[in-house]
């Protein structure tokens, strides 16, 4: 295991940061001749807007690259043998970008497949609780934000060992234990935040479906 230096490790959280913020649905609907992504539907630059944007392959595109720029620097510094607590933070910083990216005013998307591929860089297995709640409240409900936001709230138990020591790396170096547990708590609550604007839309059923509801609604 590696013990980073301060300065390293604030590089590598201004690294996953910068990599979070490319605004990849913005870049390709653009490049597609779509128009400004912001300008349509519900204007977020996230992979469901993209694809009513422009299309179903653009909208698969930027969810891969959503993912890819969460699980890059997590799994690159991962892979260097920084520890468990370093990659917490480098996680957050990652899914952080995307949701205030600075290009655009701070305003980005709202961190869901960022910080799942995060997550992935970070230890795969811990998705699973999150990804299985997922897939159950949107077979149900067939409410995209419900679901995200009760996947995202998952992360922190799941990533305490809550769900068992198979879904989360242990925090090793016991002087910055505490800190590892503060990042899996804020990505979330970020990503919840992000939602704020559904939940209220759910509390008041007003929220569009994935499918057979109101068109046009703002998605997740």
């Amino acid at each position: 295991m590696h013990t980073p230096s301060l300065y390293s490790f604030l590089l590598w959280c201004l690294g996953a940061y910068l990599a979070g913020s490319i605004p990849f649905g913005l870049i390709l609907v653009k490049l597609a001749g779509k128009g400004d992504v912001r300008t349509q539907g519900s204007g977020n630059i996230g992979a469901t807007n993209v694809m009513r944007a422009g299309g179903k392959g653009l909208g698969i595109l930027t969810l891969v690259l959503d993912a890819a720029k969460g699980f890059a620097p997590v799994f690159l510094a991962k892979h260097l043998g920084y520890p468990a607590e370093a990659l917490s933070w480098i996680a957050l910083a990652a899914t952080a970008g995307h949701i205030y990216t600075p290009w655009l005013k701070f305003q980005g998307g709202k961190g869901v497949a960022t910080a799942l591929g995060a997550i992935l860089g970070y230890h795969p297995a811990m998705v699973l609780p999150s990804l299985g709640a997922f897939a159950l409240l949107l077979g149900i409900f067939r409410y995209v934000s419900l679901g995200s936001v009760v996947a995202a709230l998952l992360v922190i138990p799941t990533a305490l060992g809550l769900f068992g020591a198979w879904a989360c790396l242990p925090f090793l170096m016991e002087n910055l234990a505490r800190y590892g547990v503060v990042a899996w708590i804020l990505l979330p609550m970020l990503v919840v935040r992000r939602h704020a604007a559904n939940i209220q839309r759910l509390l008041q059923g007003t929220e569009a479906k994935l499918w057979g509801g109101k068109k046009g609604a703002p998605d997740a």
